[in-house]
């Protein structure tokens, strides 16, 4: 008998690890909370006031060092940076070429 697996679990058995992602997850918009004291070099105002990370021509977070590819602010990355875990379903879903990433916003 023949076992047929499901798309959802092709994507969940994916073994996302950030030393080879070339850091897609840095493409997403990440919102930040109202608290959080990024540079203001570092950020754009979005519709309705909410602030988030600026993206560079290349559509990456202004903060990637693209030499390292890694978080040019690592220490003072905000809130959603920080909860994006690797192996997550947003990293699970961009590592496998998933197109219907939601926004990463704060809680």
């Amino acid at each position: 008998m023949l076992v047929c697996m499901s798309v959802q679990h092709q994507v969940n058995s994916i073994a996302a690890n950030c030393s080879s992602c070339d850091a897609q997850c840095c493409r997403l918009t990440a919102v930040l909370g109202a608290s959080e004291q990024v540079p203001a070099h570092l950020t754009i105002e979005m519709p309705g006031g909410l602030r988030a990370m600026a993206k560079g021509e290349d559509g990456w977070c202004v903060a990637l060092d693209r030499v390292r590819m890694n978080c040019g602010i690592y220490d003072d990355r905000p809130l959603v940076c920080r909860r994006f875990k690797m192996g997550g379903p947003y990293c699970r879903a961009i590592f496998s070429g998933g197109d219907d990433v939601p926004a990463a916003t704060p809680r």
